[in-house]
């Protein structure tokens, strides 16, 4: 029995029972009809399949001796038999589709055409409701800038059910969208399996042509004996210019789990006139070794455009240590002293850091010259009962490291601490994560460096466009806010406003210096500063070396300049690098050629800027039915006109992808550089321990008193106890 009339759903299932979907006439394929190619086929045939409610599929193809395809069917999506009984070795949970139905369109190729030669009209099944046939697997399909959308969305690590509810927003409703968000997962899947086993080829590939749109982009692969990637280090355009204007002082630090291969990542950065972080280079490291750091090293300091740093900060680690003297022998290598004070609470008690860490922090911070740290270390040291501490004792062999009053006549840019680096590794996380290849990697972490380069754009075009608030009348105050970057001048005002306070004395003067003492007029607490002015040249150098470690000239200096009545700041004490002519200078390669930053216009950019223009069209459209219809028609018109562009470019273009895949297989052939092995760091987590390790117990130590082997701990300290109670008893 045969049933006809509008697409429908029924409970019965019975192979007598038939389905013939009711269409437009001029949508039903028709016998002897003819096509160009078998896209056309497919398309008109699916189109049909879509109006009437099923899904279709690829089905049999003949071909002759020439490999062509004389004859090919497409089918009905529930064609064919499912299994239904559920095998051992099924994973899946998945329902039965095949039901055995007939219906399928066949076409013959004759001549330059394919001509339909038959034609399977009725179904076995029940058709698919107009409110569900956007469910078919035929009738979804994610486009091309859907996908450069999607993976844009999840650069910026937004996941898929968020990007769907966008794409749902865009297009007033899931079901007007094109596909499921399933389908956003598997295009991610496939995308996955195409870079599996090629990952390091494609950084290397994604490497050289970045080096062919901009000379200037510099980097470096380093592979072991069996072609695996073991180091990787790049550097654009940007990141060498920011070295030749802001590279004195640099902050070294590694971090972790970014990447799917555990590789270590390490960021080389710097401060620019802004006080911004700046990017001066950055890497993928296998290992924590002297070796490896040297090769970074030295790769880096050869793709610079300039001379080593005077200052670099890391911590305090030792194959870094080793490997910046042995490649930087002129750099002053600074330890973070941040990393060095959170350390006192673990290396020394609970009692000596709640009763001396305070004065520890009073001796490193605020001492004028080595001779006050040393005696007021070893003061605090006895005081403590601390003298046989080792690491307290070793931090004392290293202080020219890390106590500043040891490097006050360096120029550190304002920084002390490598915490410039936490925070960025911070900022960078926010964008990559640790399922990521060497490549996603790359790709997302341009787009966090575009967004740090884009934040010192805006700070930049403020200091082109306004201007900041003056406190005083000072001459020198007006004409430096003219010169320096609005963060660096507030720096300056503030330092200038406080020099009425100070009064400036004469206390000793020969033939070739004079020395003042500076101090304020009122208040306690305050130290006597002395400035030193060389008669010959008129230099002056105050105590505190406010200017030579940070480049701004100090309140007790400019208390000098103002008893002189200077109205304008000498320019020995205007450090170009703080200014805004900072950037003002052409960066040169070792080439000698200028470095120049090349943007090309992606599909992504492409679309945002047609989906502007179209939305705005819209607009203006939906007011009227008149502009309504004006605007149905030009919509129309343009895509059947694209259409036909795209048809006649079709060819074109699958000889282009062609010779595109031909040079990439070249290069790849070429590179045959393998994917690096999972690395183990050891900042990636916990040490694994070994059978005896796990079965052998550390002695118990007590955190409060700091002895091993006691029978108590922190809670029931008898030292700790003691201490309390004498406390107790004195307030009372």
């Amino acid at each position: 029995m045969q049933m006809s009339g509008l697409p429908c759903e029924s409970s019965h299932s019975s192979s007598d029972v038939l389905f013939t979907p009711q269409v437009k006439d001029e949508l039903v394929p028709k016998i002897h009809q003819e096509f160009d190619n078998l896209d056309d086929v497919h398309k008109f045939y699916n189109n049909y399949a879509k109006e009437s409610g099923f899904g279709t599929r690829s089905s049999s193809s003949r071909k002759n001796r020439e490999d062509v395809i004389i004859r090919k069917e497409f089918c009905c999506s529930k064609e064919g038999v499912g299994v239904e009984l559920m095998t051992e070795q099924s994973s899946r949970c998945r329902g039965i589709s095949r039901r055995g139905c007939a219906a399928k369109i066949a076409v013959v190729k004759r001549g330059e055409k394919y001509v339909v030669t038959q034609f399977v009209e009725s179904h076995n099944h029940p058709l698919t409701s107009p409110r569900r046939v956007h469910l078919l697997r035929s009738h979804r399909k994610v486009s091309g800038a859907k996908k450069a959308l999607a993976e844009s969305l999840s650069a910026v690590n937004i996941p898929s059910c968020q990007q769907m509810s966008l794409f749902e927003m865009q297009s007033g409703g899931a079901e007007h969208v094109g596909f499921l968000q399933q389908d956003l997962y598997n295009v991610e899947r496939d995308r996955r399996k195409s870079i599996a086993g090629h990952d390091a080829d494609m950084l290397y590939e994604y490497f050289q042509m970045e080096k062919e749109k901009n000379i200037s982009f510099t980097f470096a692969v380093e592979r072991d004996d069996e072609g695996r990637m073991t180091h990787c280090f790049w550097a654009d355009a940007t990141a060498r210019k920011s070295y030749q204007y802001f590279g004195d002082v640099v902050v070294f630090d590694t971090t972790y789990n970014t990447n799917r291969y555990s590789l270590i990542f390490a960021p080389i950065l710097g401060v620019n006139h802004h006080r911004q972080t700046t990017l001066f280079g950055r890497a993928f490291l296998s290992d924590e070794t002297t070796e490896s750091f040297e090769w970074l090293f030295k790769v880096w300091l050869k793709a610079m455009p300039a001379d080593p740093p005077r200052m670099i900060i890391t911590d305090q680690d030792p194959a870094m240590t080793k490997a910046i003297a042995r490649t930087m022998p002129t750099t002053h290598h600074r330890f973070c002293i941040w990393h060095i004070t959170n350390k006192f609470s673990e290396k020394i008690s609970v009692l000596s850091y709640k009763e001396h860490y305070e004065e520890f922090k009073h001796w490193i911070w605020n001492s004028e010259a080595p001779a006050e740290f040393e005696w007021g270390w070893q003061q605090v040291v006895e005081r403590a009962n601390l003298s046989g501490n080792e690491w307290l004792n070793n931090l004392f062999k290293i202080r020219e490291r890390w106590v500043p009053v040891y490097m006050k006549h360096i120029f550190s840019a304002h920084m002390a601490s490598s915490q410039r680096a936490e925070s960025t590794h911070a900022f960078f996380k926010k964008y990559v994560s640790p399922n990521n290849t060497l490549f996603d990697f790359v790709t997302r972490f341009e787009r966090a460096i575009s967004r740090i380069r884009h934040n010192e754009l805006d700070m930049d075009h403020k200091d082109v466009n306004e201007s900041p608030r003056l406190k005083t009348m000072y001459p020198m105050e007006k004409a430096m806010s003219e010169l320096y970057t609005h963060e660096i001048f507030y720096q300056f005002q503030e330092e200038l406003f406080q020099n009425v306070a100070y009064k400036v004395t004469t206390t000793n003067e020969d033939e070739r210096h004079c020395v003042y003492t500076v101090h304020r007029i009122k208040g306690s607490g305050s130290r006597a500063r002395e400035l030193v002015v060389d008669k010959s040249s008129s230099y002056v150098r105050c105590s505190c070396k406010m200017f030579e470690s940070n480049g701004i000239p100090c309140r007790h200096m400019l208390a000098y300049f103002t008893r002189n009545q200077m109205e304008d700041l000498p320019n020995e004490y205007i450090l170009r690098r703080w200014t805004k002519s900072a950037k003002a200078m052409r960066a040169k390669d070792d080439l000698g050629t200028g470095m120049n930053e090349i943007c090309d216009i992606s599909l992504l950019e492409r679309r945002f800027k047609l989906f502007q223009l179209a939305s705005n069209a819209i607009d203006e459209a939906i007011g009227t039915e008149d502009r309504t219809r004006y605007m149905e028609e030009v919509l129309t018109t343009a895509q059947t006109n694209l259409l036909h562009m795209k048809a006649a470019s079709e060819d074109v273009d699958r000889s282009a992808i062609r010779s595109l895949s031909s040079v990439r297989d070249h290069i790849s052939q070429e590179i045959n550089l393998k994917e690096p092995l999972q690395v183990r760091a050891k900042g990636c987590g916990k040490r694994l321990k070994g059978g005896k390790e796990k079965a052998t117990k550390k002695p118990r130590r007590c955190t409060g008193c700091g002895l091993t082997g006691q029978s108590h701990d922190k809670r029931n300290c008898p030292k700790l106890s003691n201490a309390y109670v004498f406390e107790f008893t004195l307030i009372s």
